[in-house]
Parts: structure tokens; C-alpha cells; sequence
């Protein structure tokens, strides 16, 4: 999945008071996400209306889905009306859920409504190389172009009209994928700096529409290095620290139970630790199925204070397999 402009940006330092979730820990007594228990995560197959049940059945604090009507075909799904009947079913503490929507802010994605005809890498110019993962009709993008920026505040506003809390945002890797890399080469564009910029634009602009609206990185931990980006976040969450699948499982990747090199688990975790030291939540998704694979991944979730769900790649259901507690 399933993971920009050079500007001065200012950003407010919240205050963090001790959590007693571990001496590691701090809290951020402003942030809802905060007091998110259990989270889900589902952005497939919500045009079926037993998804939206589901959903609204489940106790979940925190949901993560996509907008059913940014997709080709969609268009005139009445998104808004399955966001308020999902904000309005009761959490895990009797409360109202929180709603998140994904969007992907380092790639163009062909089935989104935003997406025109003839469009291929090179067509528009800041169109780049197809997803080196093999995820389909997914583009890498120059982030930086003013065009992209102006359709991701588009999209994001689109967000915001249908009720959503905020915003969970995938392929910041974006940074690190070698076309966008030589683009900002050829430009002569310090592309973290970039990044920084481009999602401090976003945050800018959702915030001054909807003061409060949330903001989730989802993976690239290691920028946690850089205050002023991770600053612009209200959490992070990280795809498969312990069992990924392989790739797009429609295309024949399998859909979890592949365990992930242990050296690459534990950068991972000392990533996050930045996260967690600046009283940011870390969630986190797993992709497994099999029993022993599953309880080790709520096992070790817990004990790095990580809210951890687990479920398989295709994220077209809720999981099968929750957390034991939920």
C-alpha cells in the first residue's frame, strides 16, 4: 500500500505529561488518539452495506477506512451518511468512534476520481514510475508539483465535506523511492525538506477548514529524526514490523504469515521509539493468520506499548482475529 515545497514552518510544541503505560512513555493530553484502546482497519469492499454494519456494530475506538465515493464507479455513494452512522456507533467505552480516512498523498492512484484520461508515467510530468511493489494502477509522484499539492487539498476537502476526524496517510516512503529522488536531484530540491513542506501545506490547510483534524503517518518511522515533521502528525502507524504478506495479493501475493527480518524489526521499533519519546501513539497493523503467528504479534505489540491490530493484506473485512481484550 497496503505508506513536500521548501517552506518555513511553525508548528506549536504540545505539552506531555507521564503516561503510566511505561517509563518510556509520554502522553499528549490534547490528542483523542490518545485514548484509542483498540483501532481497525478496513479500505475495501465498503460499498457492501454488511461492511457498513459491521463497522457500526464493532467497539472499536478508532476506525481507518477509505472514501467510498473517490473511487471510478463510486462516485455518487452517499459516503457522508455511512460516516455518520459509523461516528455515531459506540466505542469500546461507550463513547462516539473515531473515523480516519486513508488517503494515499505519495502516489496517484488510477481508480481515484481525480485521475484523467491518457494519464501514464511521464503524462502528466510529475507522474513517476508504477508502485515497485507491484500493487496495481498506483503511480509515485513528484510531490512537490503545485498540481499535486492542489489535488490532494481537493481530495482532503472532499474528506472534510463527508464528516471524517482526519486523515491516515500512506506512501510517505515516497521520499526514498529512487525516481522521486532523481527528480529532486535534477531539480536541485532537498526532498525531505520537501515532504516536510508539502504535508505541512496539508495539515495547514484541512486545520483551517476543521480545527482538530488528525493527521496519521503510516510508516517511514525514521523520520521521526526531524522534530518538524513528526510535529505536524498526531500518530503514527507501521505495516508489518513482525509478519507482512507479499505484495499485492490480487495480483498472487499471499495475504500475511510472511515474518519480517528480525534486524528489520527491531530498526523498526527503535524508529518508533522517536515517535513514542515526542508522546505520539504508535498503532500498528500486522498481516497473519495463523494462530502462534498471532498471538506473538499481540504479544509483542504490548510489550513496545503499541496498539496493535491484526488482520490480512487485502483489508477488505474486519479481522478475524482481534486483539484478546477486544
Amino acid at each position: 500500500m497496503t505508506i513536500k515545497h521548501s517552506l518555513i514552518l511553525l508548528f506549536i510544541v504540545p505539552l506531555f505529561i507521564s503516561c503510566t503505560g511505561g517509563d518510556d512513555e509520554v502522553l499528549n493530553t490534547g490528542n483523542p488518539l490518545g485514548k484509542v484502546d483498540f483501532w481497525a482497519y478496513q479500505i475495501d469492499a465498503l460499498d457492501i452495506p454488511e461492511s457498513i454494519d459491521s463497522l457500526c456494530d464493532s467497539h472499536y475506538d478508532l476506525l481507518v477506512i477509505d472514501q467510498q465515493r473517490s473511487l471510478k464507479g463510486s462516485e455518487g455513494h452517499a459516503t457522508a451518511a455511512d460516516v455518520a452512522r459509523i461516528r455515531n456507533s459506540r466505542n469500546s467505552r461507550g463513547e462516539n468512534k473515531i473515523v480516519v480516512c486513508y488517503i494515499d498523498v505519495g502516489q496517484a492512484e488510477s481508480y481515484r476520481y481525480y485521475w484523467q484520461a491518457g494519464w501514464e508515467t511521464g503524462n502528466p510530468e510529475w507522474l513517476l514510475d508504477p508502485d515497485p511493489d507491484g500493487w496495481n494502477s498506483s503511480y509515485g509522484v513528484k510531490f512537490w508539483s503545485p498540481e499535486w499539492k492542489t489535488m490532494m487539498k481537493h481530495y482532503i476537502g472532499r474528506i472534510i465535506d463527508d464528516g471524517y476526524d482526519g486523515i491516515y496517510l500512506d506512501w510517505l516512503m515516497i521520499y526514498d523511492f529512487p525516481p522521486a529522488i532523481e527528480k529532486a536531484h535534477r531539480e536541485g530540491v532537498d526532498i525531505k525538506q520537501e515532504l516536510t513542506a508539502f504535508i505541512g501545506e496539508l495539515t495547514g490547510y484541512a486545520r483551517g477548514r476543521k480545527p482538530g483534524f488528525l493527521f496519521i503517518a503510516q510508516n517511514a518511522p525514521e523520520l521521526g529524526t526531524d522534530a518538524a515533521y513528526a510535529g505536524l502528525f498526531d500518530a503514527i502507524a507501521q505495516e508489518d514490523i513482525w509478519y507482512d504478506g507479499s505484495g499485492d495479493p490480487d495480483n498472487g501475493g499471499n495475504e500475511g504469515d510472511s515474518p519480517v527480518d528480525e534486524v528489520d524489526s527491531e530498526l523498526l521499533i527503535s524508529d518508533l521509539q522517536l515517535w513514542k519519546n515526542m508522546g505520539k501513539p504508535v498503532f500498528n497493523v500486522e498481516y497473519a493468520v495463523e494462530p502462534g503467528n498471532v498471538n506473538r504479534a499481540y504479544n509483542l505489540g504490548d510489550q513496545n506499548h503499541f496498539k496493535t491490530y491484526v488482520t490480512l493484506r487485502l483489508l477488505n473485512k474486519l479481522t478475524s482475529t482481534p486483539h484478546p481484550e477486544y
